[in-house]
């Protein structure tokens, strides 16, 4: 039993890193190969998850048969990507010098994340009550039904605390783990986040290694799979470790759309973003503000080419969001549905709430509890770089984090509940959320490496 238990979970896992090589392979030149798993292990489990919402939705409840075909699939695509697809050879910085207590310090914290996120992930039942209400709740119910016709779950008023409008394609990922192994078993479904933990780092490292080197890539990415907080939501079978480690990739994509307008760059930019637009609400305003990023701050804004992309990338969202929307059309509202209060009437007439909204705000950069010293430290790099030359990849993140900031003002201005309660509970997720871009900035800030040889000598 625990043998195969475990043997169909690991199975499952492989699917969803074989779906993110076989899209990515066919998409992405010029990639490392660190970039390459860390995108893939997070495209992945959210092309397969929508895969299953897709056949939920026709009336067939996700299970091992279908599970076993999807992955089929998708190792044929990924070995005729690796046997065909053209590859441009990835530019490395020359050699550095790194210092001790940085090799040292940082793989001992660095495992420690490993090991405590693991864990949760793997020994631990689900304790967060978001985690089971919201979440798991949905992936046991999307485990036994199929979308079509639509669950009575979705119609109980009485279950509102689940949020039933929420999007589905988190629980539909866990779901799929208890599909595989034809049992609902408890705690089980959360082991894709594993890979979310994984992706994020991975993908933050394999950014700032490109272009600021080995120090401040150990650096940025201990920072972040380090943190408090990823520690408290990583591996708890909350949603938020999925939308943080999709938000990363598309801001890796668009970064390199950015520098070489390849075509892939841009559409798996946009698939990363309809993923977040299909894991939590706030995720939906997360792909509008990298669409306005595309929009704005690539080359040539304006130009023939960036509006056509522009188009295409709004074009993708929207097409992979559509089902959701149909299927959400009769489903009750109630007090937990947020997204229907933000309207121009409720926000102004709650704008007394703004000043205890920011002072929560500023108050949580400083929390060293949650956090540890990450925000201080990009506040102490910001200042230090004061004068200096801005480029364009950190004209971008700092739009992508400041925007991201603003974006979550309206919907506590217009939440039911108490800002007392609703802000302490929530505010670390939030930021959680902008720990991409906050990163990214953190490794680029660094610094200069001393390199070991001349740059001109390398080839």
């Amino acid at each position: 039993m625990w043998i195969a238990l475990h043997f169909w979970s690991a199975l499952y896992l492989c699917c969803l890193v074989l779906a993110g090589y076989a899209l990515l392979d066919w998409m992405a030149i010029g990639l490392t190969r660190v970039e390459r798993f860390g995108l893939a292990i997070i495209l992945g489990p959210g092309v397969f998850g929508f895969c299953l919402v897709m056949i939920s939705m026709v009336g067939i409840p996700p299970a091992r048969g279908e599970i076993i075909l999807l992955g089929g699939v998708f190792a044929i695509v990924a070995t005729l990507a690796r046997i065909w697809r053209r590859r441009a050879e990835p530019i490395y910085l020359p050699p550095e010098k790194t210092p001790v207590w940085i090799l040292l310090l940082c793989p001992i914290a660095i495992g420690y994340g490993l090991y405590a996120v693991g864990t949760d992930v793997l020994v631990f039942p689900t304790l967060e009550w978001d985690a089971f209400a919201i979440w798991q709740l949905k992936a046991k119910v999307l485990a036994t039904a199929a979308l079509y016709p639509r669950p009575a779950y979705f119609f109980d008023v009485r279950l509102s605390y689940s949020h039933l409008r929420y999007p589905l394609l988190w629980p539909m990922i866990c779901a799929g783990i208890d599909a595989a192994n034809q049992s609902l078993r408890e705690g089980l479904g959360k082991l894709p986040a594993y890979l979310f933990y994984l992706g994020t780092g991975i993908c933050i490292y394999g950014t700032v290694r490109r272009s600021r080197g080995r120090t401040a890539a150990i650096i940025a990415a201990g920072l972040v799979l380090t943190a408090p907080v990823v520690y408290r939501y990583g591996g708890s079978g909350t949603a938020e470790m999925a939308l943080t480690a999709f938000f990363t990739a598309s801001i890796l994509c668009i970064l390199r759309w950015q520098q070489a307008q390849r075509w892939g760059d841009l559409i798996l930019c946009a698939l990363f973003s309809a993923a977040m637009a299909w894991t939590k609400n706030e995720g939906q305003a997360l792909a509008l503000i990298n669409g306005i990023v595309i929009l704005v701050l690539s080359p040539r804004p304006l130009g023939r080419k960036n509006i056509l992309a522009v188009l295409a990338f709004a074009a993708i969202v929207i097409v992979l969001f559509i089902p959701w929307l149909i299927f959400i059309h009769p489903l009750p509202r109630s007090d937990e549905d947020y997204a229907n209060r933000l309207n121009p009437y409720e926000i102004s007439t709650h704008l007394y709430r703004l000043p205890a909204i920011i002072r929560a705000m500023l108050t949580e950069v400083a929390n060293v509890k949650d956090w540890g010293i990450f925000w201080i430290l990009l506040a102490a790099l910001a200042v230090l770089a004061r004068g200096s030359s801005m480029s364009r990849t950190m004209r971008t993140l700092w739009v992508l984090l400041i925007l991201q900031a603003l974006v979550y003002i309206p919907p506590y201005m217009v939440a039911n509940w108490d800002l007392d309660e609703l802000l302490p509970a929530t505010v670390d997720r939030l930021f959680m959320h902008m720990m991409p871009a906050a990163a990214l900035l953190i490794g680029l800030l660094w610094p200069r490496p001393v390199l070991t040889v001349n740059a001109a000598a390398i080839e």
